[in-house]
């Protein structure tokens, strides 16, 4: 009697542990790649330990891979070792032990798979960071206890990966844009990324494929003269187009540009044209739109002009417009504003 009552104990005892086992583990690998990677690293900036070693298995998925997936086999031996001792138990009492067995696998396979695997599974979906955060430690612990078993099993896969010639890739390759686009949404619904960070960064991703020829205008877009023109003759061009820029090319050569000039400038001042002038950089025209907005940045220039592979001008960029196809939405309405109004 005291015999059986302890089998019985143990088993109960043994089924516990390995529902609790499979719980964590279960909803620990949802954790790990429901959780913001935003949040994570911003914690670990501020210098908080638990970030950081959260971090250190999400950068290197095979650890805590390996670490559930041992833990799981871990916990449905103890769950089958116990359903066992149950059974042996109960059938040296009653009788048969086909009839206990078939009885217990169907009475309790419901209750492992929704207590073992579907509520774990939700709440780690549903609160991440929080419940990784509060386990760290004992994930940390089965980390290094199952570290034996795993660690071989990561040496296969790497022994596979160099037999096959597949470099194995980094977390960032594997995920690519899918994670990128995943880092932008948990980053808006977190609250990390403001209305203006997540519109640049959706835009971003829109315009990876664009180029200076979509995005420029016309030449005439801007009334050019010569360099040599005196300021009164170009303060009433400028009256006539209303506009608020003026175009400078070389002397007897139309196609070669030297700068521009803010008509602002002249008015203000008794400078000469050539000396009010801004320069105006030239870009080809398959040139990326980021990379024409750095140099316009990094140049202080307001105007770019663009080229085709023969060195001709096509066209115009304004450091303003290309601003506003990164920052401002696609379904922008604003009418667009003119070179007089700059």
């Amino acid at each position: 009697m005291i015999l059986t009552s302890f089998i019985l104990a143990a088993a109960f005892i043994l089924f516990l542990a390995g529902m609790q086992m499979s719980a964590f583990f279960s909803g620990s690998e949802t954790g790990f790649y429901r959780v913001s990677q935003l949040q994570l690293n911003l914690q670990k900036q501020q210098g908080d330990a638990v970030a950081r070693r959260l971090v250190n298995f999400a950068d290197h998925p095979a650890r805590f891979v390996s670490t559930t997936l041992v833990g799981n086999n871990v916990a449905n031996y103890l769950t089958t070792v116990a359903i066992g001792l149950f059974v042996a138990e109960a059938s040296w009492q009653s009788g048969p032990a086909g009839t206990t067995e078939i009885a217990a696998t169907l009475l309790l396979s419901p209750v492992i798979f929704v207590f073992g695997e579907l509520i774990p599974k939700s709440l780690y979906y549903r609160a991440p960071l929080s419940l990784l955060r509060a386990r760290s430690g004992a994930f940390r612990f089965f980390y290094f206890l199952f570290l034996p078993l795993s660690y071989p099993l990561t040496l296969i896969a790497e022994l596979m990966s160099r037999l096959t010639h597949q470099k194995s890739p980094s977390v960032d390759t594997m995920f690519g844009r899918t994670r990128l686009f995943g880092l932008i949404a948990s980053g808006k619904r977190d609250g990390i990324l403001t209305q203006v960070q997540g519109r640049l960064a959706d835009n971003l991703m829109t315009a990876r494929d664009s180029n200076l020829a979509q995005l420029m205008e016309p030449l005439s877009v801007l009334p050019a003269v010569d360099q040599s023109t005196d300021r009164l003759k170009l303060v009433e061009l400028a009256k006539r187009r209303r506009s608020g820029w003026i175009l400078l090319h070389k002397s007897n050569n139309p196609d070669e540009l030297t700068g521009v000039v803010q008509v602002a400038e002249l008015l203000v001042s008794e400078i000469s044209p050539t000396s009010a002038q801004e320069t105006i950089p030239a870009f080809q025209d398959d040139v990326h739109p980021l990379v024409a907005l750095s140099e316009l940045f990094r140049g202080h220039a307001r105007f770019g002009q663009v080229v085709d592979t023969n060195k001709n001008i096509v066209g115009l960029i304004r450091r303003d417009k290309l601003t506003e196809r990164v920052l401002i939405a696609r379904n922008n309405t604003s009418p667009p504003r003119t070179a007089w109004e700059l």
